[in-house]
């Protein structure tokens, strides 16, 4: 099994090696490691130097990478970025589970997105995986961004059309007071790609409204990137003990 590694900056911090851990606990020491690297470039050398046969893919190369894989998924294609490439038969695979991941993370809450109208806030690599996962579920969706483009939202419209929303995803971070003019309300369900930033914690509280944190992306995306990578059903129900959900 393995190697295999996350790849990042910052990604020294991150959880997914003891993720992985509790997901296959009798993997052997430095079957899962850490690549913080400057730049994409410098860290493919790196995957392929270490001769790695899966990288777990995170900010800011979500985008980068997608380029060095050999074959796309449909999923990793449609939103323009990837989360997992995997090397199977010589060639490096691009894949997506960050769509799997929002779309469970809201069905194991007890919310189907389907029917639903979604705002998703960010259009990055998560943001756009975000997007693509809810239109697949049967959801309608708005994207919101700082840098406004063709089919984008600027942020400054969020307030006149969250209330038509059921859904939100965040991908941006968020200081207290610009939380707190979002306009969320009580039937909104939102889940944050944040781990540790609470602005939008404290506003949905004060609304009424569910609050979703990025543990929950985390760990369904990491379920499905494990199985991916090995082949093997990960124990859930370490994985979940570890991130307390």
């Amino acid at each position: 099994m393995g190697p295999y590694a996350i790849i990042g900056n910052p990604v020294k911090a991150s959880m997914s090696p003891l993720l992985f851990r509790a997901a296959y606990p009798q993997a052997r020491e430095g079957t899962y490691g850490v690549l913080e690297v400057s730049d994409a470039a410098a860290g493919w050398k790196q995957v392929l130097k270490l001769d790695l046969e899966g990288v777990n893919v995170t900010m800011p190369f979500k985008k980068d990478l997608l380029k060095v894989a050999d074959v796309v998924t449909a999923g990793a294609y449609k939103a323009g970025a990837t989360n997992l490439l995997v090397r199977q038969n010589g060639l490096w695979m691009a894949c997506n589970t960050d769509i799997y991941g929002v779309v469970q993370s809201f069905a194991g809450s007890g919310t189907d997105p389907g029917g639903k109208t979604a705002l998703v806030i960010g259009a990055g690599g998560a943001g756009q995986a975000a997007a693509v996962g809810l239109k697949q579920a049967g959801a309608t969706v708005f994207i919101a961004n700082r840098t406004v483009k063709k089919g984008l939202l600027p942020l400054s419209d969020i307030p006149m059309i969250i209330s038509q929303c059921d859904l939100i995803v965040n991908t941006i971070p968020w200081d207290i007071v610009a939380a707190g003019r979002l306009g969320l309300e009580r039937k909104h369900t939102l889940l944050d790609a944040s781990y540790t930033l609470r602005p939008l914690h404290d506003a949905a509280a004060h609304a009424g409204a569910r609050y979703l944190n990025g543990y929950h992306w985390l760990y369904h995306q990491a379920v499905e990137g494990f199985m991916i990578l090995t082949g093997l059903v990960p124990d859930r129900n370490a994985m979940r003990s570890l991130l307390d959900l």
